[in-house]
C-alpha cells in the first residue's frame, strides 16, 4: 500500500474548512466499531467535533441491528461526536442532515448521481453504496451527546462486496469507474457536514427538509411501514419538518412516521 492509501489525520485537518467537524481528528488501523470509541470518549470528554476513523472494523454497526462490513483502506468508516441543542424528538431530522450532507458531496465531487432511500440509506442507481447512524448518548453533566455513525464504500471493488444484502450494493470507485482519493473526499465531505449542521443549528429545518425530499428517491412510492408490530400501506407524499415519512394511506388519513420506530418494506 502506498502511504496517500491511507487516512492521516495531518492530511485531513490540513486546510479544513470547517467551524466544528474535524476540531480533532483521529483515525485507528482496526477496531470493533468507531461508536464504541466514540462512546468511550463521550463519557471521558472531547472537543465538540471530533472524527474518530477507522481503516477497518470488525464489529461495524448499522441501522436496526445490522453490521457494516468493508475491506481496510476501502471505505471512509466514522465516528462524529457532537454536541448539539437538537430536540431528542427531531433525531430523524440530524439522520436526514447527514444524508443530504454526504449525498451533496458525492454530487458534487464525482458527478455520481447519488440519492436517500428514507431515513438513512446512501444510493446510487439503486444501489446501496453508504449509511448512517444516529445515537444519543449522555456525556459528562449528563450533557445530551449525538454519536453520527458514517460508512462510505469508496475503493471496493466488485470482488469486496457482500452477495447478500437487504439492498444491491455499490461502491464509489466502481461507479466512478475509477480509484478515488480518501483524504480529498474525507476533508469534502467534513466541510458539508459542517456546513448543514450549521443550516440545522439555525433552526432551518425546512429549508433540510426540502433538499431531503428533492434527493429522496422513497418519496412518491407506494410501499409498506411496519411501526410497533404495526403496519400501513399507502403512498409516501413529504418529508415533515422533524424528518418523519408522511404517508397517505389508502384510508385517505395522512400518518407520520419517524425513523427510529419505522421499517419499511416493499
Amino acid at each position: 500500500m502506498e502511504l496517500t492509501d491511507h487516512l492521516i489525520p495531518e492530511e485531513i485537518t490540513n486546510g479544513l474548512k470547517t467551524k466544528i467537524v474535524g476540531s480533532s481528528v483521529v483515525t485507528y488501523e482496526r477496531t470493533t466499531s468507531t461508536m464504541d470509541i466514540a462512546k468511550r470518549i463521550a463519557r471521558a470528554g472531547f472537543k465538540n467535533g471530533t472524527v474518530i476513523f477507522a481503516e477497518e472494523q470488525t464489529l461495524g454497526k448499522g441501522r436496526s441491528g445490522h453490521s457494516w462490513s468493508c475491506p481496510r483502506h476501502k471505505g471512509l468508516l466514522f465516528t462524529l461526536l457532537l454536541k448539539h441543542n437538537i430536540p431528542p424528538d427531531h433525531l430523524c431530522l440530524l439522520t436526514g442532515t447527514m444524508a443530504v450532507s454526504i449525498t451533496e458531496t458525492i454530487r458534487e465531487t464525482l458527478q455520481l448521481p447519488a440519492e436517500i432511500k428514507w431515513p438513512n440509506d446512501i444510493l446510487i442507481r439503486g444501489k446501496k453504496v453508504g449509511g448512517i447512524l444516529v445515537e444519543l448518548e449522555k456525556g459528562m453533566k449528563n450533557q445530551s451527546l449525538f454519536l453520527i455513525g458514517i460508512g462510505l464504500n469508496v475503493n471496493n471493488t466488485e470482488d469486496d462486496l457482500p452477495d447478500q444484502t437487504r439492498l444491491p450494493a455499490t461502491s464509489l470507485a466502481i461507479e466512478n469507474r475509477g480509484f478515488i482519493d480518501r483524504i480529498l473526499l474525507a476533508k469534502a465531505l467534513l466541510q458539508d457536514i459542517d456546513k448543514w449542521l450549521a443550516i440545522l443549528r439555525d433552526e432551518h429545518f425546512r429549508y433540510v427538509t426540502e433538499r431531503w425530499r428533492e434527493l429522496c428517491v422513497t418519496v412518491g412510492e407506494r410501499l409498506t411501514i411496519a411501526e410497533c408490530n404495526m403496519e400501513y400501506t399507502g403512498k409516501i407524499i413529504d418529508i415533515s419538518n422533524n424528518g418523519g415519512l408522511m404517508m397517505k394511506l389508502d384510508n385517505g388519513q395522512i400518518k407520520i412516521f419517524r425513523g427510529e420506530h419505522a421499517t419499511l418494506k416493499y
